[in-house]
């Protein structure tokens, strides 16, 4: 072939591929490239007497390390003591990070080292400085609480809130002097698992529920996660039969129908006697928390003075964060790292105590499901005060003498992040239940 016709050729060999590229282009056939995610190997492990897990989207939770994980993605360790013995602490590349709670949760940014230490809980732990009040983890999956005997000293906020009503300012206002009695508050929201035990054990002894409860958001959860669809009722009637389970005896049971008619509360289908309910705090049994027990619960920081504020003298998480959050609800990393809210729920609930604990080793305060409190709801949270008023101090306060709606704290797995603060009050209907409702259990220590 000449010089000519190899020109004429290769051309030709041109012209069918600039046709073809044509035609691809506008039958909308687009050119496909794959981008591979970056990652990061994460390697982590404990000391002795105990074991450390890790798990991430798309990666089951493993004791092998390492494992590497994309970049923004979320990791939660889960640090399990051997019996006799707590978490000591943690590092994240030789820095001590997250106390002594015993998960820890952050976005992977890059490759890091995560250990976990474990001691004998023989140790005492060492108090906090000051009149801050302590806890202790009691190893019967509760936290004993003891606040302040100076009590909590009110006061209004001096930083942006998620809004400008009152429903945004928690109970402890300026000029109110709150004083709360030791009690205990489980770690995490009742999951469905020991709900449907102490159900299924109830309706047998003569205990009525007008919600059976479901697994997580719909009944299609895992047994792990909150039960949800319960109305207030349901779970003070409840409560009652968790104690008399538990004690073999109704004598400690909290939930009354009057202060002078002492009978127990067991039929959450009667609403007006359920509504009228008479709290025993004398008594031992299982109940829900106050809301000022709640909020406390949420917000203790102790001396730790990062993202809080001081009330007499213990330091209380800023009202405009999440529970156990580092910074306010639109920091993203830290309302991610501690709630199950809109942003990274997936539309559901989740297996209770995944999130980083707060300062007190409590999960989920918020997000997941918005938590039912005793208290009769009221936006002036100092309505009733007369009636717990005692040397200068509100002790042990229950909210409104009377009113339509109880009280619900901590947003839920389907609330924007300002939703999921510890100073945004909630009340409903105690007849209501919905996919968004569950409640954690307190008692006297």
């Amino acid at each position: 072939m000449d010089k000519k016709g190899r020109t004429n050729r290769l051309l030709s060999r041109l012209a069918v591929g600039l046709m073809l590229a044509a035609m691809a282009l506008f039958t909308g056939c687009p050119n496909k490239i794959t981008v591979k995610p970056v990652t990061f190997e994460v390697t982590f492990s404990a000391g002795e007497h105990g074991t450390l897990k890790a798990k991430a989207e798309g990666i089951a939770e493993t004791e092998t390390s390492p494992i590497t994980i994309e970049q923004g993605k979320i990791v939660t360790f889960r640090a399990t003591p051997d019996s006799g013995y707590r978490v000591k602490g943690w590092t994240r590349d030789g820095e001590a990070v997250n106390g002594t709670n015993d998960s820890y949760s952050f976005t992977v940014t890059k490759g890091v080292e995560v250990k976990v230490g474990f001691e004998s809980n023989s140790v005492p732990p060492t108090p906090p400085a000051g009149d801050v009040g302590s806890f202790e983890d009691t190893g019967d999956g509760f936290i004993k609480i003891s606040p302040p005997a100076a009590g909590i000293t009110g006061m209004n906020p001096t930083y942006t809130l998620p809004g400008t009503a009152d429903e945004w300012k928690g109970v402890f206002r300026a000029g109110r002097k709150v004083k709360l009695s030791p009690y205990k508050l489980g770690k995490t929201e009742v999951p469905y698992k020991l709900w449907k035990e102490v159900y299924d054990w109830a309706i047998g002894t003569g205990y009525q529920f007008a919600n059976a409860g479901v697994k997580g958001k719909d009944g299609s959860g895992s047994e792990e996660e909150p039960v949800t669809s319960v109305s207030w009722r349901d779970c003070i009637v409840w409560c009652n039969a968790y104690t008399q389970k538990t004690n073999n005896a109704e004598s400690e049971c909290v939930y009354r129908k009057s202060k002078t008619d002492t009978t127990v509360l067991k039929d959450a289908t009667k609403g007006s006697e359920c509504d009228a309910a008479y709290a025993d705090m004398s008594k031992k049994g299982f109940r829900l928390p106050t809301e000022a027990e709640w909020e406390y619960a949420a917000r203790w920081q102790g001396s730790n003075t990062e993202n809080a504020v001081q009330y007499g003298e213990v330091w209380l998480t800023k009202l405009n964060s999440a529970s156990g959050a580092k910074a306010r609800w639109n920091n993203a990393g830290e309302t991610n790292a501690v709630a199950w809210y809109w942003d990274n729920s997936d539309s559901k609930t989740h297996p209770v105590g995944e999130k980083r604990s707060n300062a007190l080793g409590l999960h989920d305060m918020s997000g997941n499901v918005w938590e039912w409190c005793f208290d009769w709801y009221d936006a002036n949270p100092r309505v009733n005060d007369a009636a717990y008023t005692s040397g200068g101090f509100v002790v042990d306060p229950q909210g409104g003498a009377a009113g339509v709606d109880r009280v619900f704290r901590g947003g839920c797995w389907d609330s924007l992040a300002g939703g999921c603060v510890v100073g945004g009050r909630l009340g409903g209907n105690p007849g209501d239940s919905g996919d968004h409702l569950g409640f954690r259990v307190a008692c006297r220590p």
